[in-house]
């Protein structure tokens, strides 16, 4: 009967060579093996899966291998080296903090430390999660760090260096695991797929080494996920399907969308991944992962992005739309949404809520930015000349066409193409009339109602207005002027309220419009 082992099993390193992303830290211990001058306490520290603890085994090896030759050691031929490997060494002795991290462990281990190793020359302790133990278990510790039996070596491991106190690092020789990269994954997952024939497209392991975020470990397991049929090529769509994630260019789209702040399009694009199999907390954490590489972009740091050049290429493009306050606001807003698993009734609830807050702030953003730059130009005496060209830009505009009456029906017809048009003029323009529906149309004046307050707050300036009057004038053939009024949630169409007493009306009457009557409701 064969074994059967997982792959991340099967492919622990076994000597000091095949350590993947860990160059200095390798380095410094195989030159103490071989100078014979280990020390008696090492202290490694970094992220899970970097391969902290198969270090601590090699040099527990090492430190007893029967080889005499110190450039060969670890030899994983010689007995101890086969009893370490296997499990069976006594003189090995692992402890995990997380389960054992009581004072009376910690005394039990300095009762048995001083006597001698059963079959090597020495006796490691591993200690896991050494961050675990309690305050009274790490002052129980320090003496035997200290000073230890001449035949005692500890390697303590932490993923949370910060929680290990000052007293037991100032003890052990610390080194610092760093994540793997992208590159040195996918290397190692390749060798694996080709021991194990194991066919898998090339997007698909840059898929996984991608997901398992610097840990080895994680993506060779999620390698031996996938691995249903060695039949089958894995390709990018198996992974997806199994991690729960979507491609690239979907991340991208809802970015966009965010950038442009086209509320209507980003929400669309988020249900269709969930849709189609995306879990929401790896959609965010994607989205996360992809505003990172647009802010290194957009610092110039896009080296340190690791991405596929198409990827990279994508991030750019987005750089350009959206300033560094704007990306670090959504990496909020969705980092958020990543860490919350309290809506299983309504998975992309969070999402959705991350992305509306994200334009949100996108807007709050923007105009703080208008206004600065409006002080700049009002200090150049700018603002005031600029307003009044375009204003009799639209004077001339507007005396060379024929008004002729146009329903509100007809204007509806034409709404999209008129939001469309209106990028042209103004980048948040599109996203704010996403909130919009023409209701009526009077003596060309026509009422657009809005949700929301905050939108017409934005829209209801004298400049958002002529950008609008020229998208529906070129979109639709006729000369209208425009009046905002507030939609009554739960109201009809033609129930409205006036919002404005000098801003949108004020333009329309400067534009020789006839406004009718306002229908003004009270709460």
């Amino acid at each position: 009967m064969t074994e059967s082992r997982t792959l991340y099993l099967k492919w622990r390193p076994t000597n000091f060579t095949d350590v993947v992303g860990q160059a200095s830290v390798v380095d410094t211990i195989r030159n103490a093996v071989l100078a014979s001058k280990t020390v008696h306490a090492y202290l490694f520290s970094g992220p899970r899966g970097t391969g902290k603890t198969t270090v601590a085994r090699i040099l527990a090896k090492s430190l007893n291998c029967m080889e005499s030759d110190l450039s060969i050691r670890p030899c994983n031929k010689c007995n101890h080296c086969v009893s370490v490997s296997s499990g069976m060494f006594l003189d090995l002795i692992e402890i995990d903090a997380a389960s054992n991290n009581s004072v009376e462990d910690i005394r039990d281990l300095r009762e048995k430390i001083n006597y001698a190793p059963g079959q090597g020359r020495y006796k490691v302790y591993i200690v896991d999660e050494v961050h675990m133990l309690s305050g009274a278990a790490f002052n129980a510790l320090l003496k035997t760090l200290e000073e230890p039996p001449p035949h005692a070596v500890f390697v303590l491991a932490t993923t949370e260096l910060h929680k290990v106190p000052a007293t037991v690092k100032s003890r052990c020789q610390c080194h610092t695991f760093r994540r793997i990269s992208i590159n040195d994954i996918i290397e190692r997952l390749q060798t694996i797929a080709y021991h194990e024939k194991i066919e898998i497209d090339n997007d698909a392991l840059y898929a996984l080494a991608r997901h398992s975020t610097g840990s080895l470990r994680d993506a060779v397991s999620l390698l031996d996920q996938v691995m249903v049929d060695p039949e089958i090529t894995i390709t990018l769509e198996s992974i997806q399907n199994i991690l729960g994630t979507t491609s690239d260019s979907v991340v991208a789209a809802i970015v966009g969308a965010l950038a442009d702040a086209e509320v209507s399009s980003g929400i669309e694009l988020i249900n269709n991944a969930v849709d189609d199999g995306a879990n929401p907390n790896q959609l965010a954490r994607q989205i996360v992962s992809f505003l990172r590489g647009v802010l290194m972009c957009g610092t110039g740091n896009a080296s340190l992005v690791d991405s596929s050049s198409q990827t990279l290429s994508l991030m750019k493009e987005c750089e350009s739309l959206m300033n560094s306050r704007q990306i670090v606001l959504s990496v909020q807003e969705f980092d958020k949404a990543a860490r919350d698993n309290t809506i299983g009734w309504q998975p992309q609830l969070s999402l959705e809520i991350a992305f509306i807050n994200s334009v949100q702030n996108m807007y709050d953003n923007r105009d703080v930015n208008d206004r600065e730059s409006l002080a700049v130009s009002n200090d150049k005496g700018q603002v005031n000349d600029a307003v009044s060209s375009i204003e009799g830009d639209v004077y001339n505009d507007i005396s060379s066409l024929k008004t002729s009456s146009l329903t509100v029906n007809e204007l509806n017809t034409l709404w999209k193409d008129i939001i469309s048009r209106s990028r042209a003029s103004h980048h948040t323009l599109p996203a704010l009339l996403e909130w919009c529906a023409p209701v009526n149309i009077e003596n060309d004046v026509v009422q657009i109602a809005v949700r929301e307050q905050f939108a017409i707050a934005k829209l209801d300036k004298p400049e958002m207005i002529v950008h609008l009057q020229n998208a529906i004038t070129a979109t639709s053939g006729h000369s209208l002027a425009v009046q905002f009024t507030l939609m009554e949630v739960g109201g009809s169409s033609n129930e409205i309220i006036d919002v404005s007493d000098d801003g949108a009306v004020a333009m329309g009457v400067e534009l020789g419009a006839k406004v009718r009557e306002r229908s003004l409701r009270r709460n």
